[in-house]
């Protein structure tokens, strides 16, 4: 007898343990192919509202692995008011290609959590440096594409691009 009620308590407070754990923030999926034929890769990222961050990338272009990483309280907030930009929340559900490809193609998906509402945003055929030629994309869209680019890349340890990789200050200069 009392091992079913000292079970009842443990499952209770898993329960409730449970509850009480943040929800995300933000979750985002990529699937990228190209530039070569043969490449392609995915990523998940999840993104707490304590600052959590869960990053996980496979494919056959680079190391496949699930990291971990705790957003500093600076970047949280930069985060969150990123999310709670109304020209984020005005974002429409599909944003189709801006752009024909041959060769690269970028789908990303990311929902955004605002105090109890979802937004999701599909973008079709993702292409930021299009940016440096033409508004495609709006500015607070890049600012958090480039920020979630740099939680992905502390998560995994990898370098900060260098060259023609490193996008982000080019498009954001151009999306003024």
């Amino acid at each position: 007898m009392r091992f079913r009620f000292l079970a009842v308590i443990f499952l209770l407070s898993l329960f409730a343990l449970a509850k009480d754990a943040p929800g995300p923030l933000l979750v985002s999926h990529n699937d990228i192919k190209g530039p070569l034929l043969d490449e392609a890769h995915t990523e998940d990222l999840t993104i707490f509202s304590d600052g959590r961050v869960s990053y996980k990338e496979e494919g056959n272009d680079r190391k496949t692995g699930s990291y971990t990483l705790r957003l500093t309280p600076q970047k949280l907030h930069r985060l969150t008011m990123l999310i709670e930009n109304k020209d984020i929340r005005s974002l429409p559900a599909e944003i189709p290609s801006q752009i024909r490809t041959i060769d690269y193609n970028w789908e990303k998906k990311m929902d955004l959590f605002h105090k109890g509402a979802k937004q999701t945003v599909a973008i079709r055929n993702f292409y930021p440096l299009l940016n440096t030629q033409r508004p495609a994309y709006p500015r607070p869209l890049l600012e958090l594409e480039c920020m979630l680019q740099e939680i992905e890349r502390s998560a995994s340890k990898r370098p900060a691009p260098k060259g023609d990789e490193n996008w982000c200050p080019l498009v954001l200069e151009e999306a003024h």
